[in-house]
């Protein structure tokens, strides 16, 4: 997902990426020579017909839902002390996976109320798992929508913190030149890279002491039954002057296709196409399916981007490019968890397999977090750790909070 898209001379992203000031500080030490750019969040979120500052402060979000939801939502808080309550411990039962799932819907709904749900909560969850949230799985809002936390925000507005939220950090040549650098050095190091090889209980394994697996869960579990969501990339180059002056819009309601949208150059200036505005536009696969050609629809993406006002005026691109990256987004369905801990169980049999990461934990996190993820699982091995020993351990993974 780190790999570049060469696009108009530049290395773009395959997407939104980005490092935060609160994020593990390993990444940073590990590549502290790459010119970290620390840069002022020029985001936007795209709610009811207006564009408001992202992250999102409690009274702009109110505003984005409208003063009928607004007052709905007091209301409720009002006339039903269990959803003030159940409010309240939001964060607190975030880390808490219950042995009955009763899904996304009723999670939400119980401590926002239906009006909020609606018009927030629902569109999102279905642009991007294209599913009724009444079968997604309630841990979604806990720890994978990261806007999902309302009381969370709003605390983190009210305090000094709040201003660390208003910037990120990013390498001034991208996030391709970073990731390749590191794969040198490591290689320099003696670690072996092999891409493309499965692994299963026939796989002849005695050349290697460790396998750090980093491909996809199902992979070596084929039988638990994991699956994806995917998600389009466009990268598309409008004349200078085109687009807007922001970095990132985020829209989770069902008028536009795309889920979010970036602008690289307001990443790192190294980044600037020489003579246009390039935008980086996600759309989640949802309930479109694997074989959509957007490139063929570009008139239709273009106005929706002049309504959301990333566009000063609806004019065709110059240049433009579809990317499908088929597995980006866990599908936590209800009842997810067992199939979860059977593929670790189908993983543990392989014997010396330690899988890490976003993919081969079948999670829903940021590129720190893997970092994190992968120096655990050395500290393990040099320690003497053995595979049953890691499997054992990744379930403490499943609480980290995906940010953006």
């Amino acid at each position: 997902m780190l790999a570049p898209v060469a696009f108009q001379g530049v290395p773009c992203d395959r997407g939104s990426h980005r490092v935060h000031p609160e994020s593990h500080p390993l990444l940073r030490e590990l590549t502290r020579d790459e010119g970290w750019l620390e840069r002022q969040r020029m985001g936007l979120l795209l709610l009811g017909q207006r564009q408001l500052s992202y992250p999102p402060n409690p009274f702009a979000f109110l505003r984005g839902l409208g003063p009928q939801t607004a007052m709905s939502m007091a209301w409720g808080f009002l006339t039903r002390p269990n959803r003030l309550r159940a409010f309240r411990t939001w964060e607190r039962d975030r880390s808490q996976l219950p042995e009955f799932d009763d899904g996304f819907e009723n999670f939400v709904v119980e401590r926002v109320g239906r009006a909020a749900y609606e018009q927030f909560y629902r569109p999102y969850v279905e642009k991007v798992w294209g599913l009724h949230p009444s079968e997604i799985s309630r841990t979604v809002a806990k720890t994978r929508v990261s806007t999902s936390n309302p009381l969370r925000t709003f605390r983190r507005a009210l305090t000094p913190k709040a201003k660390t939220d208003r910037t990120f950090l990013y390498p001034k040549d991208g996030l391709g030149p970073l990731i390749q650098r590191l794969r040198d050095h490591a290689a320099e190091l003696g670690v072996t890279f092999r891409d493309n090889q499965r692994f299963d209980a026939d796989t002849p394994r005695d050349a290697y002491e460790q396998i750090l697996f980093s491909g996809h869960l199902g992979d070596i579990a084929p039988t638990a039954g994991l699956s994806h969501r995917g998600l389009y990339i466009l990268h598309l180059a409008y004349p200078r002057g085109t687009v807007a002056e922001n970095d990132t819009w985020y829209a989770p309601e069902s008028r536009y296709w795309f889920g979010r949208v970036s602008q690289p150059s307001r990443f790192s200036p190294n980044l600037q196409a020489r003579e246009h505005d390039i935008l980086c536009v996600e759309i989640p696969e949802g309930r479109w399916g694997a074989d959509q050609d957007f490139l063929a629809s570009v008139d239709t993406v273009t106005q929706q981007l002049a309504d959301a006002g990333i566009l000063h005026k609806a004019v065709a691109p110059d240049d433009q490019r579809q990317t499908w990256l088929p597995k980006v987004y866990p599908m936590y369905h209800r009842g997810w968890l067992p199939k979860w801990q059977a593929a670790l169980k189908q993983a543990e049999q392989l014997g010396n397999v330690y899988p890490i990461g976003r993919q081969g934990l079948f999670l829903h996190c940021n590129m720190d977090h893997c970092v994190h993820i992968a120096w655990e699982a050395t500290q393990h091995i040099l320690k003497g750790g053995d595979a049953s020993g890691w499997i054992g351990r990744c379930p403490e993974f499943l609480d980290l909070r995906v940010r953006d």
